[in-house]
């Protein structure tokens, strides 16, 4: 078990890792995606050689899609909160997830973190949908907790 982000799309534009790559070279020249797997649309996020993550593009027709939006659903019915509705409409119309388990190793938490954010910007500028942090909650693009998940 790992700690994971996910980002929610819920538009109909298409994603691959080639598009998140172009867009995070955009923020900084030192990301790449690497020892990409095309049957799975995945592959590991590095920062000048150093690896911040695994990122995966699941969407409808994966197994893996449909169990993590069941698995958000349940976590976020549980909480109860203001923005339960926002939440549930997200994950109900849900196109793709965006998934990275963070790879913290021996590294600083904060570090790597901020690392990744202009992944989660450049999604957020260029896709709709939320963020889900895991033992956070989900993000709007401000960026602002708007539902507590623990």
């Amino acid at each position: 078990m790992g700690y994971y982000m996910r980002f929610v799309v819920t538009d109909k534009k298409g994603l691959d890792l080639q598009l998140i790559e172009k867009g995070l070279k955009q923020s900084d020249t030192a990301y790449t995606i690497a020892n990409r797997r095309s049957d799975r649309n995945m592959g590991d996020i590095i920062y000048g050689g150093e690896t911040l993550g695994q990122i995966e593009i699941n969407g409808p027709g994966d197994s893996l899609f449909s169990e993590e939006l069941q698995e958000l659903k349940e976590f976020a019915e549980e909480a109860h909160g203001r923005q339960l509705k926002k939440v549930l409409d997200c994950l109900n119309r849900a196109k793709l997830i965006v998934a990275v388990q963070v790879l913290f190793q021996e590294k600083n938490p904060e570090a790597t973190l901020e690392r990744l954010g202009p992944l989660w910007q450049w999604l957020f500028m260029n896709r709709d949908g939320l963020l889900q942090v895991d033992g956070e909650g989900y993000y709007n693009g401000k960026p602002e907790l708007i539902f507590e998940v623990e």
